[in-house]
């Protein structure tokens, strides 16, 4: 089960300066405790944020002009993770497309680690969800963290990858990312990778004409927006199918 983690305000109470003269000891007793307390309360916090950030230093590449390994923009972007089945929130990370690492900064030394992957169960940056999916009986998908585009009775998935090559210049390596994205249908318990019309019509073999139709209708180009055409066949497929 998942647990979604909840911190609490610390508490700060003041107490009149006429009570402070009357009452000495009672009062700087009390104000003792409550720095106790709340040094507590931090602790706390302190110990079940650290959960998160146990992984390994993580080594920046150097890119070629404004490429780069990751998912989105080349700069901190922020969402929640499922991490030992507790939700974070509000958390700064890159989502390596070339390793398939989630990577945040220490909340401590702003150091960049990565998050340990068998412990990620889906994570959202930049409102993208994501999940980590495993090797299915039909060797069709491979386990790793898959974009959830879709997530009816029938679900879309893409697997984002960033593929690293390097080239040698002077004393450095200087890297280059070539990107690929693989579709996949999840359609009755079982998957089935996509890239053409064709290939989609064939799982929604029952509704070809009605799916033809919508693509046509809502002008939409398969050849220019694949991902966004295989979202809406399967909407549509779902909507119709009984």
């Amino acid at each position: 089960m998942m647990r979604r983690l909840i911190t609490c305000p610390l508490l700060v109470v003041l107490l009149p300066v006429a009570a402070l003269a009357q009452q000495a000891r009672p009062d700087t007793l009390f104000l003792a405790a409550a720095r106790q307390y709340q040094q507590s309360l931090y602790d706390a916090s302190i110990r079940g944020q650290s959960r998160l950030y146990n992984g390994t230093e993580y080594r920046d590449y150097l890119a070629q002009g404004d490429e780069n390994p990751y998912f989105g923009a080349d700069d901190w972007q922020y969402g929640y993770v499922y991490y030992d089945d507790v939700r974070y929130d509000s958390v700064a990370m890159f989502y390596d497309l070339s390793r398939d690492q989630v990577i945040t900064e220490h909340m401590l030394t702003g150091a960049k680690i990565e998050l340990i992957v068998k412990k990620i169960s889906a994570f959202e940056i930049n409102h993208h969800p994501f999940e980590r999916l495993y090797r299915d009986s039909s060797g069709v998908i491979s386990e790793g963290f898959y974009e959830r585009l879709y997530n009816g009775p029938t679900k879309v998935y893409v697997k984002r990858t960033k593929t690293l090559s390097s080239r040698a210049s002077g004393n450095e390596l200087i890297y280059t990312f070539d990107e690929r994205n693989r579709v996949y249908l999840l359609k009755d318990n079982q998957y089935h990778p996509v890239r053409t019309k064709k290939s989609v019509l064939r799982v929604f073999g029952d509704k070809k004409p009605e799916l033809k139709s919508m693509l046509k209708d809502e002008k939409i180009k398969f050849k220019t927006a694949r991902e966004r055409a295989i979202v809406r066949m399967a909407q549509t497929y779902d909507s119709t199918h009984n």
